[in-house]
């Protein structure tokens, strides 16, 4: 099913010369193969997301990876300033600071909201970056994370 929020790429060649920069790409995958690479520009109202509001998603099967190039002010924010679960620690990302959040707790049956999935986000310059799992520990994120590198 077709997401109209998304547009689909083909390649991460494809994907630089849409955004217009070389994106960065986990060199270190745990294994997994690149599943789908897209590009968030519409928001929940269907208008157009400007490029600085755009977000890059590749998914890997157990964890996905997002880039977007905010701004060095918005990006440090989304990385530092920004809550993706409860107990963040301090990381660092190749010289970059980070925060990497452990996977939530399992949620009562009766809960409709899944459990927290594993995450670190990092901001380096202009540039905001995040990578998820339900499945995958922090610690192998961080390996992923500290294995990115540009185009």
């Amino acid at each position: 099913m077709r997401n109209e929020h998304f547009e689909s790429l083909a390649s991460w060649k494809a994907a630089a010369e849409r955004v217009g920069y070389r994106p960065h790409v986990p060199r270190d995958t745990v294994g997994q193969k690149l599943e789908s690479l897209s590009l968030f520009v519409k928001d929940h109202k269907l208008r157009e997301v400007p490029p600085e509001k755009q977000a890059l998603e590749a998914y890997y099967g157990s964890f996905s990876f997002s880039q977007s190039r905010p701004g060095v002010e918005a990006a440090r924010v989304a990385a530092l300033g920004t809550s993706y679960g409860s107990a963040p620690q301090v990381a660092d990302v190749v010289g970059c600071e980070a925060r990497s959040y452990e996977r939530g707790p399992d949620p009562p049956p009766d809960d409709p909201d899944p459990r927290m999935p594993a995450v670190v986000v990092w901001a380096c310059g202009d540039a905001f970056f995040l990578l998820a799992s339900e499945t995958l520990e922090v610690e192998t994120l961080l390996r992923i994370a500290r294995s990115v590198a540009p185009l």
